[in-house]
């Protein structure tokens, strides 16, 4: 069986009192193992306090050394503490390190959609093979966005911080609102769909003669690069920021609207020759499946056929 160190024991015996009788027997037995001394029946409880006293004060030195460490510990874990404050505060603080502007790019891969909220908390959503550049300048307090190809966006309230949207062909000054964008380079006509609130079509620069145009819901701008004019048109919003829906639903719809749905979705144009396949009517759901597949389908239902253009739209025909 273990045996406990007697100083251990004695040290112990200042925190559990009940162990005093049993270390002064402890110390009565080892002294009569040893030899006899001149003094007859002397007495020891001195000597116990001594040694206690010795004990005691060892013990002192060791919880002071303790107490000592965990103050260095508690000033320098304080005085990285205060460091973190005082750099974040250099950092942050206007005065110390002045943010001038925020600056965010993104961009959506081939084949697909990305979606992501922007740093004023405006939401995009991105079709394949576009990209924003958002900018947020501090000084003239204008939140912007400068487009290639085609967005959604729903952009938050901020009547001190103008949002604008800057494509190749115009400027879009907008007033918390949803719309859609489209805005390929070299794309013989870009749009702006308003869906919900209002925007304002501005001219691109100083240079380019576009009268200012304001759009309601329902409505869509047309841009001619070639011509540098605009049109204004009644459109249903909705269909062109189908692309970015996963799945979409359509019941009793005309083939023009059907394929009005096609070209947002898939990013193409098409030419119809027959103008009698615009009375036939349309029930089903797109998915996920590629533009072939889907025309393919609607094949089955009405007869026509199709190929593509050398300039890349689709012709469709009886």
């Amino acid at each position: 069986m273990h045996r406990e160190d007697p100083q251990d024991k004695i040290s112990r015996s200042f925190i559990e009192p009940e162990l005093e009788f049993e270390v002064k027997k402890d110390l009565y037995q080892f002294l009569e193992l040893q030899p006899e001394s001149q003094a007859d029946d002397p007495d020891f409880d001195p000597l116990y306090d001594r040694i206690c006293h010795k004990i005691a004060e060892e013990a002192k030195q060791k919880q002071r050394k303790k107490v000592v460490k965990l103050i260095r510990y508690v000033l320098t874990r304080a005085a990285i503490f205060l460091l973190g404050i005082l750099s974040y505060a250099l950092i942050a603080h206007p005065y110390f390190y002045p943010k001038t502007a925020t600056e965010l790019t993104l961009i959506a891969p081939e084949h697909a959609v990305s979606e992501a909220i922007l740093p004023d908390g405006s939401k995009v959503f991105l079709n394949a093979k576009s990209s924003v550049h958002y900018h947020q300048d501090e000084k003239t307090e204008l939140r912007e966005v400068f487009l290639s190809g085609e967005a959604w966006f729903d952009v938050k309230k901020d009547k001190d911080h103008p949002f604008v949207v800057n494509t190749a062909g115009y400027k879009i000054r907008v007033h918390g609102t949803r719309f859609n964008v489209r805005a390929f380079p070299g794309d013989q006509e870009m749009t702006t769909t308003l869906q919900h609130g209002s925007v304002e079509i501005l001219p691109g620069d100083e240079k380019q003669k576009l009268t200012p145009v304001m759009l309601k819901p329902g409505q869509k701008f047309v841009f001619y690069p070639a011509t540098g004019k605009g049109i204004i048109a009644g459109v249903q919003a909705g269909f062109a920021s189908l692309w970015k829906e996963r799945e979409i639903r359509f019941e009793n719809k005309s083939f023009k609207d059907l394929l009005e749905m096609l070209e947002g979705r898939y990013n193409v144009r098409f030419v119809v020759k027959d103008q009698e396949l615009f009375n036939y009517h349309y029930n089903g759901t797109i998915r996920d499946e590629n533009l072939s597949t889907v025309l393919d389908i609607l094949k089955q239902t009405l007869p026509f056929h199709y190929h593509t253009l050398a300039d890349g739209r689709i012709q469709i025909e009886k």
